[in-house]
């Protein structure tokens, strides 16, 4: 007797331990697809300079996977921005970074963001993160979550440094840092 009711109790919480890892990727996978279309519009507001190679628009994306399909599916779904083709490119880790007009970097990527800023040093990459205090240490957009609302810093030091040019109606909705 003591055992089914040890059994129905286990059930009970593997039950609710299957449907919160349910409910947990499937809002991860919101933000993403939520994140990736603010990224889209964001850009929108950023001119880089004639010297990049236009013939292209890429996207890189450093650290997740999930992410890096959020940003294909974008990049399906909007072709032809800035009357570019589209590319995303999925990196692994910093050394592979190359050639790319936006950087996002995710929260599950595990290494030195110092590196990716060395490794992309004077270029005019639109570096973007989510992770705390990596807009301070260089990343030129940084998503934050400020009472429960996402909201976006923006380094404006770091945007000059890359030669891009952040549209003002871009700076009067940001948090500048």
């Amino acid at each position: 007797m003591r055992n089914d009711f040890v059994m129905k109790w286990i059930k009970k919480l593997y039950l609710l331990f299957a449907i919160f890892t349910m409910c947990y990727s499937s809002s991860f996978a919101q933000k993403a697809k939520y994140q990736v279309d603010i990224i889209y519009r964001l850009s929108k507001h950023i001119t880089w300079p004639e010297t990049v190679n236009d013939s292209k628009f890429v996207i890189g994306v450093l650290g997740s996977k999930k992410d890096f399909q959020s940003f294909q599916e974008l990049a399906v779904n909007k072709s032809g921005y800035k009357k570019s083709p589209m590319e995303v490119r999925y990196f692994e880790n910093n050394d592979a970074i190359e050639d790319c007009q936006i950087l996002y970097i995710s929260k599950e990527y595990t290494m030195e963001i110092r590196d990716v800023l060395k490794k992309t040093k004077n270029q005019p990459v639109l570096i973007i993160s989510d992770e705390e205090g990596y807009g301070e240490l260089g990343s030129v957009i940084n998503f934050v979550d400020t009472e429960g609302k996402l909201k976006f810093e923006l380094n404006q030091a770091q945007a000059d440094k890359r030669g891009l040019q952040v549209s003002e109606k871009l700076k009067k909705i940001a948090i500048i840092i």
